[in-house]
């Protein structure tokens, strides 16, 4: 029976998106990556309209988006008097604007008097007025409409999420403690749901023990006879299901996409998590493959073969009908870094692993998820001090020893070519510039030529990011209360987090390592290692622990990740997997990306009833 509610629920969700597609579809389909526009009307775009009085000189405008760190006013358009000029301006961050001579470049009018962050659909003026003596008076800019304000497609999907939450956790509860039957028996339909006869005194089926029921509580169940944490699933689902999300667009919002060089936005979370719970996962496993008895020999071919399948599988994502020149290539890729990262992390692991273990009753009990295996942390010292070696102290031809900018227009422009430091220049000399990602996100801002963030000296840090993950598994095998468990992840949580404010100094630009993405800097590792722990613990709180949560719907991509990864970047322009572009404002392209999401935690739950489940 709760087989078949579960393929009815399937199919009538499958019906519903199906139908909501069909009446969408006018148009080409959406990409994974929507390249930024500015024109009037557009998402994260205002219109800035400059006049010039009909007796004044001529002017030249200059701007810069305050995201473009060091970087100089760029002039956009000389304006003669008595002319207008209408700009289309970047809402994502601040703008520094300014206005010159064009001639002998003095300033009329300093950045710090115009600069300011507009609003998206905004319109505003800016009023340059000059008198006899040739002295310039700006006035503006001046916003003169009133635009709604652009979040509000986020509010509503929240309100309508967090409704739709509450209602399920709500039915459930009811139909946990059989309320739904008894409300029914009151409507005299209690022969619609049993024709042979139930005992309608308590409104409970005879076959039917008290709080054993066909819905949520399977998953229970089955946690209980079972040794695999739903919570590492969970986790996992979360993370994939926000990548999916962002990877389609993320509804056109400047923070669910990737963070254009220092900084942090919801996009860089995902990635890092994913390698995170995989070095959980990887603890886990490790030690019920020795406990059946496994060989390290065999496990050892098990992690070389897996390794070399996700990296044959990451150069095939690599390709595509507008990439399919083996020329250029690119070898890099997130699969990539995760099957380096996790062949290097599985084997050193699989040399200190045990398959059974004692908890020790004196003080070093109290560490021995760390001093048991003293080699990893050995090696791992080792990685992380070859990434600072090198980023710090490696000669690049024509920059700066220990440079992390984004190189093209910041510092002025005069480390053009200095993209990344020694992670540009190291993956220049090794892949060659053909054969490395082609569009980084600093490229728009800065203008930078090509630069891969799953590059060689970043992988070093992902190592650790694993090792972490690892440590977080080796907690859950060697204390078994969970007590200890939860006191031991927010140790951690809290002590990585602050080893990272101190490295980036709690400031964007200006620490001594600040957090970036791109670079998979040190601090950028810990900060997210310590978001890793905290959520984590929560997750293994809900749904382990206190079992007031299934873990639904994360749980379900959670057990299908890699397919749902790369189904995902497969069929993105493919009907059913999406939709349509909508009018590109936000709430178009919110419903679309939704909808994305939507339709693959749909096929996870259809592969999970059908018990599909793709294993490397």
């Amino acid at each position: 029976m709760a087989a078949y509610t579960q393929n009815f629920v399937l199919i009538g969700l499958l019906n519903i998106l199906l139908l909501y597609q069909a009446l969408c579809l006018t148009g080409s389909s959406a990409q994974v990556y929507r390249k930024h526009k500015h024109k009037d009307g557009d998402i994260d775009t205002a219109s800035l309209t400059v006049l010039n009085q009909p007796a004044g000189i001529k002017i030249q405008v200059l701007l810069q988006s305050a995201e473009c760190h060091t970087c100089f006013l760029q002039p956009v358009r000389n304006i003669s008097p008595g002319s207008n000029y209408t700009l289309y301006i970047d809402t994502r961050w601040p703008i520094r604007l300014a206005v010159n001579d064009p001639d002998n470049m003095d300033t009329y009018c300093a950045e710090n008097e115009l600069s300011q962050h507009f609003q998206e659909h905004g319109e505003y003026k800016l009023w340059v007025i000059s008198n006899s003596s040739n002295s310039v008076i700006c006035t503006g800019p001046i916003l003169v409409n009133d635009p709604m304000d652009s979040n509000i497609p986020i509010y509503v999907a929240l309100a309508i999420l967090t409704v739709l939450a509450s209602s399920w956790i709500l039915l459930k509860y009811l139909h946990r403690k059989h309320y739904l039957y008894k409300l029914l028996c009151c409507f005299g339909t209690e022969r619609l749901l049993d024709p042979v006869g139930m005992r309608t005194d308590l409104g409970i089926p005879p076959s039917i023990n008290p709080g054993e029921d066909g819905g949520g509580d399977d998953f229970a169940d089955k946690s209980k006879s079972s040794s695999r944490l739903k919570s590492l699933d969970t986790f996992r689902g979360i993370s994939i299901t926000i990548m999916v999300f962002v990877n389609y667009g993320g509804g056109g919002y400047w923070f669910f996409r990737h963070s254009k060089w220092n900084g942090l936005t919801v996009a860089d979370l995902v990635f890092p998590w994913f390698v995170f719970i995989m070095g959980t996962a990887l603890a886990i496993s490790m030690r019920s493959q020795l406990r059946k008895g496994t060989s390290k020999r065999h496990i050892c071919f098990r992690i070389i073969k897996r390794s070399i399948i996700l990296f044959i599988l990451g150069l095939l994502t690599n390709t595509g009908p507008n990439n399919d020149d083996l020329a250029t290539l690119r070898i890099p890729g997130v699969l990539q870094r995760f099957a380096v990262t996790y062949l290097i992390v599985s084997l050193t692991h699989l040399v200190c692993a045990k398959g059974a273990q004692s908890y020790w009753v004196n003080w070093l009990g109290k560490v021995q998820d760390i001093t048991d295996y003293w080699l990893e942390w050995i090696v791992q010292f080792m990685f992380v001090g070859t990434y600072l070696g090198l980023t710090f102290g490696l000669p690049v031809p024509g920059c700066p020893t220990g440079y992390l900018g984004a190189g093209g227009l910041s510092d002025g422009g005069e480390y053009e070519n200095c993209t990344g430091g020694a992670a540009g220049y190291i993956d220049k000399w090794i892949f060659s510039e053909k054969h490395i990602y082609q569009r980084p996100t600093c490229q728009e801002v800065y203008n930078t030529g090509p630069y891969d963030p799953e590059g060689t000296l970043g992988t070093l840090n992902s190592f650790l990011m694993c090792f972490l993950g690892l440590q977080a598994g080796k907690i859950i095998l060697i204390f078994k209360d969970y007590t200890q468990i939860v006191k031991r992840f927010l140790i951690w949580s809290v002590l990585l987090m602050a080893i990272a404010a101190v490295l980036c100094k709690v400031s964007k630009d200006d620490g001594w390592i600040p957090i970036n993405k791109n670079l998979w800097s040190l601090s950028f590792v810990l900060l997210l290692a310590g978001f890793a722990f905290f959520l984590l613990t929560m997750c293994y709180l809900t749904i382990d622990v206190w079992k007031i949560w299934s873990g639904a719907p994360f749980f379900y991509p959670g057990m299908n990740s890699i397919v749902v990864y790369i189904s995902h970047l497969v069929f993105a322009t493919y009907f059913p997997a999406q939709i349509s572009d909508l009018p590109n404002q936000h709430w178009g392209q919110l419903l679309i990306d939704l909808y994305g999401v939507v339709f693959w935690v749909v096929v996870a739950f259809a592969m999970y009833t059908k018990k599909i489940f793709f294993a490397l």
